[in-house]
């Protein structure tokens, strides 16, 4: 809910006593380009009775963050977009879920009617208030309150999706079009659904269903020129804020990007290593590079100098 410049943000290991605001905001001198960024996983501020009550140590729990995309999507600030990153972590409430799927098996009390409770995400323990962490393990001893998730939910999930939402709208308005980059990092072990080692890049535009074709074909290209390895959809096509936020008949396109994390960060002590900042200046390359193309820049210099 605050606004900021450009930034480093606070140590990773941060448990507060309470989580001060949902997000953070951090403008552009000017928005100059029909983009917005948004972090939802990267939140690192841990309430202190969360990680008191938890079975896990902190760094258990910490599994689920898409660590340090924060960091990596920073320069896209000063390359004119605005950028979005959730203060609180996905083990505790995570916004890239339906606001009530919900597992019905955790909670003491009724849960509302309207509350989805059969999603295959409910159904794997990763629902809007996660059952488990990234690797499996679970997170709560017992049973917890109905009234504690409903509240997380009222507290941090609607005010995030607020302001994302007034971000897209504003950029709409003000463009013409608006094209959401949803920042992801994904575990570099395990195989995609074809049996394929992951890639560097894992593009996700639900098919082609959240953003133009264009859109996703110039990201690839942009990443691809740096020497990584793209691919599309899979196994990563996109979640919530990808098909809810997509809308390309209406000028709004979706474009989930997911960073294997061996490319930048020791997944064990989950700490960056010194890959980083080479990622870090690759990441603002694509981003430029993307900015420029799909604000047609690009395009209107080539006419001028012909």
């Amino acid at each position: 809910m605050s606004t900021a410049t450009p930034f480093f943000p606070p140590d990773p290991e941060d448990v507060v006593a309470e989580i001060e605001r949902p997000f953070t905001l951090y403008q552009p001198a000017l928005h100059i380009v029909p983009v917005v960024v948004d972090v939802p996983h990267a939140g690192r501020c841990y309430p202190r009775g969360f990680v008191e009550r938890a079975r896990l140590p902190l760094r258990s729990l910490r599994r689920s963050e898409d660590a340090f995309v924060d960091r990596l999507f920073a320069r896209s600030v000063t390359l004119g977009a605005p950028l979005l990153v959730a203060e609180f972590p996905r083990a505790y409430l995570d916004v890239n879920r339906e606001p009530y799927e919900l597992d019905p098996r955790m909670f003491d009390g009724r849960l509302p009617a309207f509350a989805n409770t059969r999603s295959m995400r409910v159904a794997g323990g990763l629902g809007t208030i996660p059952r488990i962490v990234g690797d499996g393990q679970e997170i709560y001893v017992g049973r917890i309150p109905v009234e504690e998730a409903l509240a997380r939910i009222d507290r941090l999930y609607r005010p995030y999706h607020a302001g994302l939402r007034d971000l897209v709208q504003r950029t709409h308005r003000s463009f013409g079009t608006c094209i959401v980059v949803d920042a992801h990092s994904m575990p570099s072990s395990g195989l995609d659904r074809d049996g394929a080692a992951k890639p560097d890049i894992i593009l996700g535009d639900r098919f082609g269903t959240s953003a133009a074709g264009h859109i996703t074909d110039i990201a690839e290209a942009a990443f691809a020129k740096l020497g990584l390895s793209v691919t599309r959809n899979r196994p990563y096509a996109g979640g919530f804020i990808t098909e809810h936020y997509g809308a390309p008949s209406s000028g709004v396109h979706t474009l989930q990007i997911e960073i294997n994390r061996a490319l930048y960060m020791n997944e064990t002590t989950l700490m960056p290593h010194a890959g980083f900042a080479a990622l870090e200046q690759a990441v603002a390359s694509a981003m430029a590079d993307c900015f420029a193309r799909w604000s047609g820049w690009l395009d209107e210099f080539r006419q001028a100098a012909e």
